[in-house]
């Protein structure tokens, strides 16, 4: 026997064990360190705030949120500091989640409220302090913290308003201003009248106008009162009352008849493409659901508009045309002699000459330009906070968004688009999103005494 060999074979079976060990040993301190890293991170949380608290007021709602991408979330602490106070105003701590990489969350999104007074906070400077841990077992597993520091104004007062004027009667589909003065910057003003806001413009150093309009069927005012509300969300109010004038009802009939329905219908089909139904159930329908939608739309044009005053004097009617329907008929339809339906009028229609000319009632700009359903080719001026003309049925428009116009403007042509009987101007007044009687606009002894002599 060779004892040389068998040595050898001992040896270097011994050397590769030794080897296999080694490289073991090696995986084992590479996964070690490995997961040390991983365990001791170092990458600190991101802290993000979604509201702006430069302004507190008497009450704040605060949003915001946190991330970790590596350990996740451990805690989130609120404080406010101002002088020797160190108010903790929110505290969070995420449960462990029994995973060995990701114990916490990655992120979370929270909010809660500020109530100044509640926490004893002074009118002046304050600070918000926030800090966050993650799930990181560096620093002797107390994790990676991140603090962030706000400056805060605690403003707690509200904005003093004082109205200078405001009508003591309206009429049921009327308009009106209201004059106030308010006491510091705001935000937002206006006039609240029955829930809907009318936005105040300004008329000179301190003083504010807001032109207001209520709805046809209007038959008491229930609240009405001016509104400012500062950058730190405190509002403040001043209340008037007005007294309802109601204004006549005129009724109207309308016969609606195979022929008219045979003939305005494919109109309609090409741009409502799923009206279904007979023809009088697809008319129904359209006069219905869509004049809703149409009037919404419209309504929705007319509310934000130029701060400045562009127009001046009476507005003016078409030129030789003649009454054919008013504001606000209520009207009532009939198919075959049996009553279908009621709709009300929310405009004044003017007839003339076949394609007359249809020129701007006053200066302004258009904002709108397009076809909407019953009104057909329709043109929508602004004439600057808050007031509005529209002009429908028309048969070519003019102009453009953008454009600038006077009364000398020829901004389209009459004709009989959307649901028209038969060529004419549908002309409106809005202030505000609400369809107001256009006849007070036309009259130069109203505006005078309840707009002009005001400003």
């Amino acid at each position: 026997m060779n004892l040389d060999k068998i040595d050898n074979r001992t040896i270097k079976s011994k050397g590769s064990a030794l080897a296999v060990v080694a490289i073991f040993m090696a995986v084992i301190a590479i996964l070690a360190i490995g997961a040390l890293i991983l365990l001791c991170e170092r990458e600190r949380p991101e802290f993000t705030l979604l509201s702006d608290v430069s302004q507190i007021g008497l009450e704040k709602e605060i949003v915001f949120s946190a991330t970790d991408r590596k350990r996740g979330l451990r805690k989130i602490q609120l404080f406010i500091v101002q002088g020797d106070k160190h108010l903790k105003i929110y505290q969070k701590e995420f449960p462990d989640q029994d995973s060995l990489l990701h114990p916490g969350p990655g992120h979370a999104e929270e909010s809660l409220s500020v109530d100044a007074k509640a926490l004893g906070l002074r009118q002046g400077q304050a600070t918000l302090v926030a800090d966050v841990w993650d799930f990181s077992m560096w620093n002797w597993a107390k994790g990676n913290k991140t603090t962030l520091t706000y400056p805060m104004n605690i403003d707690t007062h509200p904005p003093r308003v004082t109205i200078i004027d405001s009508p003591t009667y309206i009429k049921a589909g009327g308009s009106a201003i209201v004059t106030y003065k308010v006491n510091e910057p705001t935000e937002k003003h206006g006039v609240m009248v029955n829930g809907h806001f009318h936005p105040g413009h300004p008329l000179k150093e301190g003083v504010f106008i807001a032109y207001i309009g209520i709805p046809f069927d209007t038959s008491k005012i229930e609240k009405a009162y001016v509104s400012a509300t500062d950058r730190a969300e405190n509002t403040g109010h001043d209340a008037f009352g007005m007294i309802v004038r109601k204004i006549r009802i005129i009724p109207d009939r309308i016969n609606v008849s195979d022929n008219f329905l045979n003939l305005k219908l494919p109109e309609f089909r090409q741009r409502y493409p799923d009206l279904a139904g007979e023809p009088i159930e697809q008319y129904l329908y359209l006069n219905e659901q869509i004049r809703k939608e149409n009037n919404e739309l419209l309504s929705g044009v007319c509310v934000n508009s130029e701060p400045d005053r562009l127009w001046q004097g009476v507005f003016k009617r078409m030129a030789r045309s003649s009454t054919r329907a008013g504001y606000p008929d209520h009207r009532t339809y009939y198919y075959k002699g049996k009553k279908i339906d009621n709709q009300v009028h929310l405009g004044i229609d003017l007839a003339s000459v076949r394609h007359a000319e249809v020129k701007a009632a006053n200066s302004g700009v258009v904002v709108f330009t397009d076809y909407v359903g019953l009104y057909g080719q329709t043109v929508i001026l602004d004439h600057g906070q808050g007031v509005f003309s529209l002009y429908s049925h028309l048969s070519r428009i003019n102009v453009v968004p953008g454009d600038t116009v006077d009364s000398k403007s020829v901004i389209g042509l009459t004709g009989n688009t959307g649901m028209a009987l038969g060529d004419h101007l549908h002309f409106s007044m809005l202030v505000n999103g609400i369809f107001v009687n256009p006849l007070e606009w036309w009259d130069p002894n109203w505006l005078k005494l309840n707009i002009l002599n005001l400003l």
